[in-house]
């Protein structure tokens, strides 16, 4: 992972550029966990994972403007569990395996 967001509150990562080759394993570019109020704008990510990995616990997370490819796209991950929570606006992926995915627990 390139950048690792665990258990942050009120996180701002703008205007930076990621790189690593298309097919490195293992190289997200932001990866967020258990952290809320997390804002990923205006970035460039090329990688050989995942551009942006949001997983359980988090909240309130925001990734805008986003240019991400090479890459397996931007996944959210584990939504519902904890009520967690996460939006994507304006993202432009180029050579990307896979656009954004979702993955999400069945809540009662």
């Amino acid at each position: 992972m390139h950048i690792r967001v665990q258990n942050c509150n009120n996180v701002w990562a703008s205007n930076l550029i990621i790189r690593a080759p298309g097919d490195s394993p293992n190289t997200d570019g932001f990866h967020v966990t258990h952290s809320q109020n997390v804002f990923i704008t205006n970035n460039i990510i090329g990688t050989g994972d995942d551009c942006i990995s949001i997983v359980s616990g988090s909240k309130n997370i925001r990734a805008t403007d986003i240019i991400c490819g090479p890459g397996h796209g931007i996944s959210i991950g584990s939504l519902g569990q904890d009520k967690s929570e996460a939006q994507v606006n304006r993202a432009t992926l180029k050579g990307s395996t896979n656009g954004v995915r979702i993955k999400t627990w069945q809540v009662n």
